[in-house]
């Protein structure tokens, strides 16, 4: 017979009631905590602002270069080098530079600033120098400081890097940053040993010295790739009196490989004459040949009919050699 809940004896019904409290709390259809290991993908990771990673871990570098070499009508010293970085306050963007303390030398007869083509070149990569560089206005035969600048990247490694000054079509001077930079081009000028004369009836030529260069310091230029100047020095004594001129087109350069080859430049100007002899002294005559220079030349003088004497002798010549 079944009886009613609420017939129930107290006690009976106190202990039905805690074992059901039990059932459910140890039930309930909840499966059981899994103890398989949670994959990283699974559980959100922070995130990390990494555009500002490459600033924070850059250093600034002060180098010495302590080079020169010579282009355009000047002597360059290059001498402190700095790699620093600098941010826009309102934009955040970061730049790089590189800044060189320079010297630069005025080889001209005028006074003039550097000129020349300028990059720098690293990992690949070249740029020119900025117009904020100081280029300096230097009287002649004197020296002035000055800065290059140049904008890089963070990528840039001063021991692999180089400055290369000049064109593409002239002669380039080449300065390595560091060990890996390349090969040290100067372009500097040479003085072959020269000595010798040409002498006619009414006039003799002394030749002194000579000079090899890469560049023409009295017009602040730089001659064409493959080619150097020969400039050759001479005082000349006139014997024919008055005033008289030798001019560009009497001189001529029989290279090494029989081609000649008219007068580049010259410094000559009028010649006063006596009896005795007037020396004007200080004069020049200017060649192009091939680099390198090696080999026998044969400068050719053929005068006005002002300078033919009695013997009418029309040209002399003098022979030398450049190792």
């Amino acid at each position: 017979m079944i009886r009613s809940l609420n017939r129930l004896p107290y006690r009976t019904f106190l202990v039905l009631l805690a074992c059901s409290l039990l059932i459910v709390a140890c039930g309930g259809g909840e499966s059981e905590p899994t103890t398989e290991p949670v994959e990283d993908s699974e559980v959100a990771q922070p995130t990390i602002e990494s555009s500002t990673e490459s600033e924070d871990s850059f250093e600034p570098q002060q180098f010495s270069i302590n080079r020169e070499f010579w282009h355009s009508g000047f002597r360059v010293e290059l001498n402190d080098a700095s790699y620093y970085s600098e941010e826009n306050a309102l934009t955040d963007a970061v730049r790089f530079f590189v800044s060189i303390t320079a010297s630069f030398e005025n080889n001209g007869d005028d006074q003039s600033f550097f000129d020349a083509a300028m990059a720098i070149v690293w990992n690949g990569n070249s740029a020119p120098h900025l117009l904020a560089s100081d280029l300096p206005m230097v009287p002649s035969g004197l020296a002035s400081k000055g800065e290059l600048l140049f904008e890089v990247d963070e990528n840039f490694e001063a021991t692999s890097a180089q400055l290369i000054f000049g064109s593409a079509d002239e002669n380039r001077a080449q300065v390595p940053l560091g060990p890996a930079g390349g090969d040290l081009i100067t372009l500097e000028p040479t003085e072959p040993p020269i000595d010798g004369s040409i002498s006619m009836e009414l006039i003799d030529l002394t030749f002194y010295s000579a000079e090899l260069r890469a560049d023409r310091p009295t017009s602040f230029t730089e001659i064409e790739a493959g080619k150097l100047a020969l400039t050759l020095h001479f005082d000349a004594t006139s014997r024919n009196q008055g005033n008289w001129n030798i001019l560009p087109q009497d001189f001529a350069l029989i290279l090494p490989n029989g081609s000649a080859v008219a007068a580049d430049g010259t410094q000559l100007g009028s010649l006063p004459g006596s009896e005795s002899g007037t020396v004007t002294s200080d004069l020049y005559v200017r060649f192009l040949v091939d680099n390198p220079p090696s080999g026998e030349y044969t400068l050719r003088f053929t005068p006005g009919s002002w300078f033919i004497g009695s013997d009418e002798v029309t040209e002399g010549s003098f022979d030398f050699f450049i190792e």
